[in-house]
């Protein structure tokens, strides 16, 4: 499927689901970042800065670009030199989000005067349409919400895990913030496991301006191709449908692009992410 086939299906224009999805997706990654205990946020005339303290680039964000029209140039060149100072003061790794419809329009070249350069490769945003319906691969499969702080320290050690997190962080990501994770409002954490194994798997769905999203998809190492991630993306999309929901999104790493794929997700547009420095 791809955003035309989506247009059609959800009787939406197209650009109309782009910034539904542009819309969703900052939301959401600003309330990611901001549930930590060493939060800090802010927001700027075209930017919103969410920082976990974390020295993880994802957990630390500059997102967006939308300044009013206007805007004189050196007021947008002083708000990127601010947020560049902000996360050197925090002595943190980061990231900056650009959309499809940055304004002003030159964003980028405006990120590379001031060192912050493109970091390959882009984020691609995807949709669906719901309702849908999709069955476990495996039976013996068993998908559960997190209930209590037990599995939200198995949460944190595959998320840490598989995300190849440093050494010693953020292994207690989700307990840190456990009120966040347990209250299923905006977010509903999901764990599976095969037949009488551990904990292994992890996805979120969580809403952000009015839409469902997923997110925090990953499994152990040692437990992938096992069906695990199928199973939770499944719960996930029948969940999202059974609220009623027309439209889930998503960003997909490679790894997780052909498995959306095969659940009905069109690529709507790529999330340029940049960084100060060279990219690692």
């Amino acid at each position: 499927m791809n955003i035309d086939d989506l247009s059609i299906r959800l009787d939406l224009p197209a650009a109309e689901i782009i910034r539904a999805a542009d819309r969703h997706t900052l939301a959401v990654q600003a309330w990611l970042s901001s549930r930590a205990p060493s939060a800090v946020c802010f927001s700027g005339q075209g930017v919103q800065v969410c920082s976990t303290g974390l020295k993880v680039p994802l957990l630390n964000q500059a997102l967006g670009c939308d300044f009013p029209p206007g805007t004189p140039d050196y007021a947008v060149n002083q708000e990127i030199a601010s947020v560049k100072g902000f996360f050197a003061g925090r002595d943190l790794p980061w990231y900056w989000w650009l959309g499809p419809n940055p304004n002003p329009p030159d964003m980028a070249e405006r990120l590379k005067a001031h060192g912050i350069v493109f970091d390959t490769p882009p984020l691609p945003a995807m949709a669906a349409a719901l309702p849908a319906s999709f069955e476990p691969p495996d039976p013996a499969i068993t998908v559960w919400q997190a209930q209590n702080t037990a599995d939200l320290a198995a949460a944190s050690l595959i998320r840490h895990t598989a995300f190849r997190f440093p050494d010693g962080v953020a292994l207690d990501y989700f307990q840190a913030m456990a009120d966040s994770w347990l209250a299923a409002d905006p977010a509903r954490l999901y764990l599976a496991r095969l037949g009488g194994g551990p904990p292994a798997s992890i996805g979120a769905l969580i809403m952000g301006s009015g839409l469902p999203g997923v997110y925090v998809m990953a499994t152990l190492p040692e437990w992938g191709r096992r069906g695990l991630g199928k199973a939770i993306l499944a719960r996930l999309l029948n969940d999202a449908a059974a609220d009623g929901h027309r439209m889930i999104v998503l960003t997909a790493s490679r790894f997780g692009f052909p498995l959306y794929r095969q659940f009905g997700f069109a690529h709507i547009f790529d999330y340029s992410i940049y960084r100060a420095g060279v990219p690692a």
